[in-house]
């Protein structure tokens, strides 16, 4: 007899693990698998499948898991997301290579790429070798060089024969340490339960392609000027080297910026409302709406009035003329105005009112932690001169009641006779 062995869904421990939303996903979206020369790639698919994709790529530490949140809230509005997860790729050419055929088998033609970490590095990589298959680019904690990253030659080839501990304790060694507030921690505790359940070579393949040198440097002129970028970035700390994200500033000076208040390493996963709101209008600016209509078929069946026309057959508009107010249009414009003067006046002045309430309550409260402090040192003073004054007062005492040394003898030859006969007397 054996026992029946406990699936992945049971072996979950983490609060997101457990949770009813990663519980639905995994009941609902089926996990796919497909075989790219012998390397099996898998991702989860959702939403219409006419619709040009927007395919989500993990970090080092990532699987297509991960990216659940956004699976889930953007497919079901109409989007069509794929959160793909890459077999072992020891080359980054040799990744790219992969990639290519990966969306060739699943039959995508071009597509908009969301990359975290080693996956946006990645991402820039592709978009460089095949400009004509990506349409943009989105790029969380991300990177445009593995210099930081780089090891010695010999480091770098002994990944592959590392065993699996020693590699998930050099990847676990980078999370951020500490007390973490609860999201950031829940984020966390589910990345390194994804983090178990990879191989020794996909862990090898991983730090490979991040320790290798390497650079998108080549391909930025292109990728700047064919493909709309947007960089998702937290405002908090992260692991990622603070050089390396003002580099990725600096390398796409014009693409759009989304600021996540706290974020963490994992956004994704900590703040998924705030990335995949984010990822809308990210969408949304590179004219990409749910259901895969495009903006006039999206405006008419919502019902707002754009009109689109080349910037470049646009007839110039003459200005119209301006007409003159009358009295009564005049009055009435200044009396709008003079009331909202006067209510910036009042708003002024409760502003400076709740201020200088707050100034006086903090002097006040810091006067009194003062008069404590005044008055427990007081105490303290009194309490050590009474100790002192004691311990004078017993010594005096001490001295009195002691009897007198004789310096000839133990005894002394001239006490005072007390009347009573001596016992040792002849």
């Amino acid at each position: 007899f054996r026992w029946p062995r406990r699936s992945k869904m049971s072996s979950l421990r983490s609060r997101i693990g457990r949770s009813k939303e990663f519980i639905a996903f995994r009941s609902e979206v089926p996990k796919q698998r497909c075989n790219v020369q012998g390397k099996d790639w898998t991702y989860y698919q959702h939403g219409p499948r006419k619709a040009t994709p927007l395919i989500c790529l993990h970090g080092t530490s990532g699987t297509a898991e991960t990216f659940f949140c956004q699976v889930m809230t953007l497919g079901s509005k109409g989007y069509h997301i794929i959160a793909a997860q890459f077999p072992d790729y020891w080359d980054h050419a040799k990744w790219v290579d992969g990639f290519y055929k990966f969306l060739a088998t699943i039959d995508v033609h071009d597509c908009h790429l969301l990359g975290v970490s080693l996956g946006g590095f990645m991402a820039l990589h592709f978009a460089g070798r095949y400009p004509e298959r990506v349409k943009s680019l989105i790029l969380c904690n991300s990177f445009v060089d593995t210099r930081p990253f780089h090891q010695p030659s010999s480091w770098t080839m002994m990944l592959g024969y590392m065993p699996d501990f020693y590699l998930k304790k050099y990847i676990l060694d980078s999370f951020p340490k500490g007390k973490l507030p609860g999201p950031h921690a829940d984020a966390v505790d589910f990345v390194v339960e994804q983090l178990e359940t990879l191989s020794r070579r996909d862990l090898g393949a991983r730090l490979t392609l991040n320790c290798l040198p390497s650079s998108v440097a080549k391909f930025l002129p292109m990728i700047r000027k064919k493909h709309p970028v947007t960089i998702l970035d937290t405002v908090d700390e992260v692991v990622l080297p603070e050089i390396m994200r003002e580099r990725l500033y600096k390398t796409f000076p014009n693409a759009k910026l989304a600021y996540i208040k706290q974020g963490g390493d994992f956004p994704f996963l900590s703040a998924h409302m705030e990335v995949s709101m984010h990822i809308q209008v990210h969408l949304r600016g590179v004219k990409v709406f749910p259901g895969g209509v495009d903006a006039k078929k999206y405006a008419e069946k919502t019902g707002i009035k754009i009109t689109e026309m080349d910037e470049t057959k646009k007839k110039p508009e003459k200005p119209e003329p301006k007409r003159e107010l009358t009295k009564e249009e005049k009055e009435a414009l200044e009396r709008k105005r003079a009331e909202e003067r006067r209510k910036a006046e009042e708003l002024r002045k409760k502003q400076e009112e709740e201020r200088k309430r707050k100034e006086a309550e903090r002097l006040r409260i810091e006067a009194e932690k003062k008069k404590r402090r005044a008055a427990g040192n007081a105490i303290l003073a009194t309490l050590v001169d009474k100790d002192e004054d004691e311990g004078e007062e017993e010594e005096e005492a001490t001295e009195k009641t002691a009897p007198a040394e004789n310096p000839n003898g133990l005894f002394n030859d001239d006490e005072e006779p007390s009347g009573e006969a001596d016992p040792f007397g002849d």
